[in-house]
Parts: structure tokens; sequence; C-alpha cells
């Protein structure tokens, strides 16, 4: 059942809600769909047969603590999808760590190799997220973040045949995979409904250069490393703010008046019983 959350940012579960399934699960997305979340951000990387997987990284070690160092790209996405993800890889805190400021972030907790968990699940494809988003009712927003090049292709092939494209946000924290996702969409337009991002972390000279000549819908920008005021110049080019992070007490109290319109947060369920708790 949804809570009843109606304040701003949105709610973007990062990489799912983890503390109930592994990152980049199905099984972690569809709890954020529980809980009601208005957005989820992903990670995708590419097999060697040329699939999009969704995961972080570009070889099976963290996933399996290290008891595979198969890389994607020697893989077909039928042999990645065999693997056994642990559940073990969930349990982190089920809120941040006391005290809020030293709150971990998005590190997995250490869980001793004998731990009473023994359900696995396995990785999905791209396309097979689709299908899935397709049973959403109501309107989740995804964040697709591309970890490497090469993938604007069989992106595309994915949202050719996707009732979910006006859902997704293509982006990226890699200025090789955003020059690159620019230059595509430039040359061959983009999907309808389609909207793309660039998780530039820190405005600077640099970065400011690229969202100048970019077609962007939204920026990441990291906990406390921008004000108001860079919201507000942002949002005169008709550019939106998602923070990154920042998953403790006196961050979530300044997202709201800093205008930001999205938030990335490993504890979605924290965040909002805190949020309800301001309300009273």
């Amino acid at each position: 059942m949804k809570k009843e959350y109606c304040g701003m940012p949105m709610r973007f579960a990062h990489t799912g809600v983890t503390q109930y399934a592994p990152e980049n699960s199905l099984e972690a997305f569809k709890k954020a769909a529980e809980l009601g979340c208005e957005g989820i951000e992903m990670d995708i990387n590419l097999s060697g047969d040329g699939e999009i997987i969704i995961t972080h990284n570009s070889n099976m070690g963290y996933m399996t603590f290290e008891k595979h160092q198969d890389a994607l790209k020697d893989m077909t996405a039928a042999q990645i999808k065999e693997f056994d993800i642990p559940y073990r890889n969930a349990l982190k805190f089920k809120y941040p760590p006391i005290p809020w400021t030293e709150a971990s972030g998005g590190t997995r907790c250490p869980v001793p190799e004998n731990h009473p968990e023994s359900r696995v699940t396995h990785l999905i494809t791209f396309p097979e997220f689709d299908e899935w988003l397709s049973t959403v009712d109501y309107d989740l927003t995804v964040e697709v973040e591309f970890k490497a090049t090469g993938m604007c292709e069989r992106a595309d092939e994915v949202l050719a045949a996707s009732k979910n494209v006006s859902r997704y946000i293509f982006f990226s924290g890699n200025m090789d995979v955003l020059e690159e996702m620019q230059e595509h969409y430039k040359a061959k337009g983009k999907p309808e409904g389609l909207r793309l991002g660039a998780n530039i972390r820190f405005i600077n000279e640099k970065t400011m250069e690229f969202v100048r000549r970019s077609d962007l819908y939204e920026v990441g920008l990291n906990n406390e490393a921008f004000t108001k005021e860079d919201v507000d110049m942002l949002a005169n080019m008709g550019i939106k703010v998602f923070s990154n992070l920042g998953d403790y007490e006196e961050w979530w109290a300044q997202l709201a008046p800093l205008g930001v319109t999205g938030f990335k947060t490993n504890y979605p369920d924290a965040y909002t019983e805190w949020w309800l708790n301001q309300q009273k």
C-alpha cells in the first residue's frame, strides 16, 4: 500500500529498496512500487551478446560476494542470469546508522558467510524490467544510469517496443557516456517522451559548459554541494535538480526549501517516516 506522502521532493529508491532485496533486483524494485515511491534509480551494463543487464558493476564480483569474478562482456545474457545473487546482499540497516550524520549511504554492511538468510535472486534484463514496469498502476518514474558506452542503440530497440517511454530518464555520471548519449539523440532524435539527465555532482565551469550545450531534463548534484540559487539558476534554464543521496535528517530538512525535484535515497522507508513525523 502506498504511504501517504504528498511532499517534495520525489522519492527515488536508489537501486530499489535494498533493505528487502539485493540492489538492482526486480524484488527491490517491486518493493519500491509497493511503498509508493515516486521513482526508482537503477544501473545498466552490457552483456557480451549485446543485451542490457540491470546491474551496477561490469563483473559479477560484487553481487556474488566475490564468489564469481566473471566479466559481463565475456558472457551472454542467459549465462549472466544463471548466477545466484544472495539475499544476504540486501541486509543493510533498515534505517540509516546513528548518528544520522555518519550514515554510510550505499555501503553494503558486511554479513557473515553463515548468516541464516539463504534466499537468492537473479539479475534481469532491461526488456524484462520494462515488461514489469507496464504492470505498475501509477506514474512511477525510472532513472536509468548508463554505466558504460555502447548501449544507446539497444536501449532504443527496447523503447521502440515499450509503452513506458515517458516514464524513463536516461542519464549517467560518466562524461564519456553523457557525451555519447547527447550525440546519439541529437543525430537520431529522441523517442517521444524520453527525458535525458546528467549526474554532474558539482557545479563548476566544466560541468556547466556541458549543461549549457546539452538537452537535459534534470541534473544530479551531491548533497550539500549546491544552494537554492543554484537550483533557481538551473530552473531558469528549464532543468530540474535531483539530489544524490544525503541520508541524514539534517539534509532531509533542507530538500524542500532548496526546491529540488527528486531525491535519491537508500532509505525511502526511513525518509518517509521522518517526513510524516514533521507534519504532526
